[in-house]
């Protein structure tokens, strides 16, 4: 089993980074790395599951990162893939 890591670092003055990792054999693995990422730009993060309104797609199991002051820093999703890849 792999597991992919889409990850996005929100910065609004040079634009937001997308970076996307499928090196994880477990989901705890993939999201302990996003948490890292995300702990380089604030300790203090927080890791929210993603509210999704009615109606709308988003990839399952979107996590948003809030820094310490309660703004968006980021979101990720760690998804088990679907197809062999050896």
């Amino acid at each position: 089993m792999k597991v992919l890591l889409i990850i996005v670092i929100f910065n609004f003055e040079t634009g937001s980074e997308v970076e996307t990792n499928m090196n994880f054999s477990s989901e705890a693995d993939c999201h302990a790395a996003a948490l890292a990422s995300f702990q380089q730009i604030d300790a203090a993060v927080e890791v929210r599951a993603m509210d999704i309104p009615e109606g709308q797609d988003m990839l399952e199991g979107t996590m948003i990162a809030y820094g310490a002051e309660g703004g968006e820093i980021g979101l990720y999703a760690c998804n088990t893939l679907r197809f062999p890849t050896d």
